[in-house]
Order: structure tokens, then sequence, then C-alpha cells
């Protein structure tokens, strides 16, 4: 959860933070164990303890539960373009970003999924969204949100208009990419690829895609000075 630049969060800031991330801890404990369309936001309060107008008053839909992070995943792509070191495109930016880590967050790399525990619990989260309509449906409306703020993103940095169609372009190719990086991830994981497998299946995706892309936009792409 992002904080105010430079300020830590305060003690009610932080006791809300912690109730947040309990609460969607439960959820995808449950969604895990039974499957989300069985799993109800009252068993969820129930087992976090909480009232129901609790849940929603930290998640306004059930899916936001299992997808608790969507805030957090655009504002990092948000500002890995906006912090580029010098010399780097939008494009070179991304690529890092999401060929060096294994979910799109800035500074988490791979190391993770060496980890056997670590890799089985994120191979049944995997699991549990691809054996949901209503979640995979829900990954969708998520894309074209970040659709929506990479464009302006974009468009800022590059100094072009909002709503340019360049950046809108860019921007829906990035999300197209990320929508391929999570497939190929996805199918590694559910066929119980090996940690360095499924991170060499990533990268070689992510460097085939972002060489094309720099190739596309190198008329507008330029580097950060």
């Amino acid at each position: 959860m992002a904080e105010s630049a430079g300020r830590p969060p305060g003690l009610r800031e932080s006791k809300k933070a912690r109730t947040r991330r309990a609460i969607s801890d439960v959820a995808t404990r449950l969604f895990a164990e039974h499957g989300f369309e069985r799993v109800t936001v009252a068993q969820i309060a129930a087992a976090a303890d909480v009232s129901v107008k609790t849940v929603f008053n930290y998640f306004p839909t059930k899916e936001d539960l299992f997808f608790d992070r969507a805030d957090e995943l655009i504002e990092g792509l948000v500002r890995t373009i906006r912090e580029r070191p010098q010399g780097s495109t939008v494009a070179d930016a991304l690529h890092a970003l999401l060929a060096d880590n294994r979910v799109p967050f800035p500074g988490t790399g791979w190391k993770s999924l060496r980890d056997p525990e670590h890799y089985e619990a994120y191979r049944t989260f995997v699991a549990t969204e691809h054996a949901s309509p209503a979640l995979r449906a829900r990954r969708l409306v998520l894309a074209e949100r970040w659709a929506r703020e990479l464009s302006e993103a974009i468009a800022e940095e590059l100094g072009l208009r909002r709503g340019d169609r360049r950046a809108d372009i860019l921007a829906a190719m990035v999300v197209a990419v990320m929508g391929l990086r999570e497939r190929v991830l996805s199918a590694a994981m559910l066929e119980r690829a090996g940690a360095r497998a499924v991170e060499r299946r990533v990268r070689a995706t992510m460097d085939e895609a972002f060489e094309r892309l720099r190739r596309a936009f190198a008329d507008i792409d330029r580097p950060a000075k």
C-alpha cells in the first residue's frame, strides 16, 4: 500500500493496513481450499472475525479480495516509467520490471520461487484464478484500467498530449504483453515446471516482446534525459 512520500504511516493507517491484509489472507486461503465461487463474503468475515460491512469497507467486491494488490501493481508500473534511469526508454524500464521479477512489483525478483513452500503457495494462487470464470473476467476488467492509466503516464513522460493515439496504442501493447506473460507463467506453474524453467520461459517471452515494442515505437519512445 502506497504511503505519503517520505512519511511513515501513522498508527491508524498501520492498523488499517494490517486489517486489510489479514482479511485478504483469510479470503485467499478459503478460495484456495474451496474455490472462489463456493466461498461467500459472510464466510470470509466470520473466518477473519470481522463483520461483513468491514469486509466491504476494505474491498468493494468479492473479486477485490483476490486481486488485493491491483492498485499497487499499476502504481508500480507507473512509477517504473516515471523513475526510469537516464538513457532508458519506457520499453526498457518495463522490460526490466517484467523480466526480472516473478510478480510485477519492483525489487521482488525470482528467488522466492525456488523455495518449495513459496512455489506451492504461488501455484495454488494461480490454480485458484484459473479455476474461476469470475476471476478471469475480473482480470480483463483490471487490464482495461491499467491500459488507461499507463496511457496517461506514457503520454506525460514522452511529451504527448493526453489521449494521443500513440500513447494509447503503446499502453495497449504493454498490457497485451502482460497478459501473455501471465499465460506463460501460469502454464509453467500449472504443469509444475521447475522454478528456473519458469523464470527462463518468462524472460525469453519478455525479451522477444519488448525487442519488438522497441522497434515499433522507436519514433516516440525516446530515452530519458
